[in-house]
């Protein structure tokens, strides 16, 4: 059984072994994620060359060996040699470590889903290794439709959250004044781009 992972990964060690555009979606992706990222590879894209010369990856220039998963927390193979891949998913199970072969479910330990996220908003789509192809369709339909405007109707209710635990004590009555300013005239203000209108409507909800 495989499941899909999206976790905070700052500062644990991710070792991505690859140097072309899919081995570079997954070194930016854990990046975003806190990690600290090594890329083995003799060849890398010129973005993965730029986050080694900004000290942001550190780039292993050769072949994978045996150990260079030691002390790694999760570790991706996104390479055109099944033997590399295969000798990969080998070690990180020898060492009990997260991996994530690209488009071999049968060498993974865990999916790695597409990702839509706008700020702190993360949305995760995963066919659990059945259809990459769908899910990245799925992520392309969803960043379509979830824009800017979820990412500002956010930072308006995260704001607004001490306030309404103030003065709204009871679990059902916050869940009330949520679900009024996602479902109504404020979210409706947020999406036209008059935010401090709609924090002003939000408050005189709360009041």
């Amino acid at each position: 059984m495989h499941y899909p992972i999206f976790v905070d990964l700052q500062a644990r060690r991710c070792v991505v072994v690859g140097g072309g555009l899919i081995a570079q979606r997954k070194v930016t992706m854990l990046l975003r994620c806190g990690a600290a990222v090594a890329v083995v590879s003799p060849e890398v894209t010129r973005t993965l060359r730029r986050y080694a010369q900004r000290v942001r990856i550190r780039h292993v220039a050769r072949r994978f060996r045996a150990g260079d998963l030691r002390g790694a927390w999760l570790a991706c193979a996104a390479t055109d040699d099944q033997q590399v891949n295969l000798a990969v998913s080998r070690e990180a199970a020898r060492r009990r470590i997260l991996v994530n072969v690209v488009d071999q479910p049968k060498l993974c330990s865990f999916i790695a889903p597409s990702i839509v996220q706008q700020g702190d908003l993360v949305i995760a789509i995963s066919t659990a290794g059945g259809s990459p192809a769908l899910s990245k369709y799925l992520r392309r339909q969803l960043s379509r439709t979830i824009g800017p405007d979820y990412r500002r109707m956010l930072t308006l209710l995260k704001g607004l959250r001490p306030l309404a635990k103030r003065r709204l004590p009871s679990y059902q009555a916050r869940k009330r004044y949520f679900d009024q300013l996602v479902e109504g005239r404020v979210f409706k203000l947020v999406r036209r781009g008059r935010i401090a209108q709609a924090r002003q409507e939000a408050l005189s909800v709360l009041k």
